[in-house]
């Protein structure tokens, strides 16, 4: 009687596999992808932020007399140009002055300006992002200017000429990068001239 039962409730059940499917249904029937997991990208390469990219334009404003790619700027990263954006903002909060407005204000206007010069003078044309990514990475030599008028009084002719210096760097180097990109080597000096205009707005608001 007792190996009656136990058989009747085998079949009834299909014993442990067959348990098992019926709790667990036809996904238990099914083999999980273990690599789809894997394959995914990182989480900071989705949002558009890859510090191997950070680290090579940022290498290619601090020597602007390297040779760069013209694939230099085929990604559209931003992350950047908004830290060095926010790191001069702190820079000048430490002096007692809050010109996160002002900074992002003539970011923004310059940025915009740019796309419609550089349209208006090229065949190939640029995106906007492009355009925020180059002019932002470029203003690495201001935040420099920013953080040393913290210990050193730059309205005087010393700190003019490091002005100065600053933004001939900057301008050197957007240009280049503009020029590069949208093969505009020989009007360099009409694509400077705007970025020069830019980064003279930037350096009044380090100065002043």
């Amino acid at each position: 009687m007792n190996n009656n039962n136990f058989n009747f409730i085998n079949n009834q059940y299909g014993g442990t596999q067959g348990y098992n499917d019926q709790t667990t249904g036809r996904m238990g029937n099914s083999t999980p992808n273990i690599d789809s997991f894997d394959n995914e990208l990182p989480l900071l390469e989705e949002l558009g932020i890859n510090f191997d990219h950070i680290r090579l334009k940022t290498l290619s404003v601090l020597n602007p007399l390297k040779r760069i790619e013209s694939n230099i700027m085929d990604d559209t990263d931003l992350g950047g140009p908004f830290f060095f954006g926010l790191l001069l903002g702190f820079s000048l909060l430490m002096r007692g002055k809050v010109q996160f407005g002002y900074i992002y204000g003539l970011g923004l206007i310059g940025c915009l300006s740019m796309y419609m010069v550089l349209n208006l003078m090229s065949e190939n044309g640029i995106d906007i992002y492009r355009v925020i990514s180059v002019l932002g990475y470029c203003l690495l030599p201001m935040v420099f200017l920013s953080f040393l008028s913290i210990g050193v009084n730059i309205n005087g002719m010393f700190g003019y000429v490091l002005i100065f210096i600053a933004i001939i760097w900057s301008t050197y180097s957007a240009s280049k990068m503009f020029v590069k990109v949208l093969t505009m080597i020989d009007q360099r000096i009409l694509v400077a001239y705007p970025v020069g205009l830019l980064y003279t707005g930037f350096a009044l608001i380090t100065a002043f």
